[in-house]
């Protein structure tokens, strides 16, 4: 599918040729982090800014330097050794940890945003432990949106979108753009599927609704070549410079590192059926 078809104001910003974009992120680490703080939960997804600020700081010594998705799309010279660092369901310690430290190295960030809770707790999620967290609100994603980072949508309720029927999926995709692109400064390019569940029929939903990239996880189905289909490295709290340099070997990664890594995110595909169970109000019209 051609990248210029799919934005929904190409010449906003100009456009590369979809075959020079495809070479550009095949070999651009594409690095998935979620949490950036000290504050501890059930899982693998927290980490704490002094292991954050470490990573940056090996991510320069290797002469990465940091772009956005709308970046690769315009027109304008990329660095040699370009690098996109996402950030998923818009946490509040984005804002108050990751946006500083990112500053500090002279970087920026794309921030993934669950477009039905902007500025709410985290209720959606399984929440172990009684521990919740909260969302960037509007004021906090648009200052991130001044400073150069680029704004993403991660749905409205992160729901599996693979479980939805037609009508409840395109509402996902469609009304996540609504309620985003007013925070922009331009069209929403990129749309990172919950929990990196997607399959071709939402993978052609997500183009319909006009984005041009799709980020999944490290697993999952849709060609190398696939725009939307983007395969994101995920990032864990245990995991210190030397995995992150291995992983930074982008596009070589060992099979056997990203069987490892498949095996370190299965937990998170438990959560669908968590909000089967115990969060029905998000199904309601489905």
């Amino acid at each position: 599918m051609n990248a210029k078809k799919q934005v929904s104001n190409p010449g906003k910003y100009g456009t590369r040729e979809a075959g020079e974009i495809h070479e550009i992120l095949r070999r651009t680490p594409i690095l998935a982090y979620h949490k950036i703080e000290n504050r501890r939960e059930v899982g693998i997804n927290v980490v704490s800014p002094e292991k954050f600020r470490r990573h940056l700081s090996l991510i320069r010594q290797m002469g990465f330097q940091a772009i956005t998705f709308r970046e690769v799309l315009s027109a304008s010279p990329l660095p040699p050794k370009p690098l996109i660092l996402t950030f998923d369901d818009a946490y509040e310690s984005i804002y108050h940890n990751a946006y500083p430290l990112l500053r500090e190295f002279g970087m920026k960030g794309v921030i993934f945003v669950i477009a039905g809770f902007i500025g709410r707790w985290n209720d959606w999620d399984a929440n172990l432990g009684g521990i919740r967290f909260r969302h960037l609100n509007e004021g906090q994603l648009r200052e991130l949106e001044a400073a150069g980072w680029e704004i993403g949508a991660h749905s409205v309720t992160h729901r599996a979108l693979t479980r939805l029927k037609h009508p409840a999926l395109r509402r996902e995709i469609e009304e996540s753009r609504r309620i985003l692109e007013p925070l922009c400064s331009g069209p929403l390019t990129t749309f990172a599927y919950p929990f990196g569940l997607h399959s071709a029929r939402v993978r052609e939903a997500v183009g319909e609704a006009g984005f041009a990239f799709g980020c999944k996880g490290i697993r999952g189905a849709g060609g190398k070549d696939d725009l939307l289909a983007l395969q994101r490295i995920p990032v864990y709290q245990f995991e210190g410079n030397r995995a992150l340099a291995h992983k930074l070997r982008w596009p070589a990664l060992p099979r056997v590192e990203l069987l490892k890594l498949s095996l370190w995110g299965w937990p998170a595909a438990l959560t669908p059926f968590y909000q089967r169970l115990f969060k029905a109000e998000l199904f309601l019209e489905n």
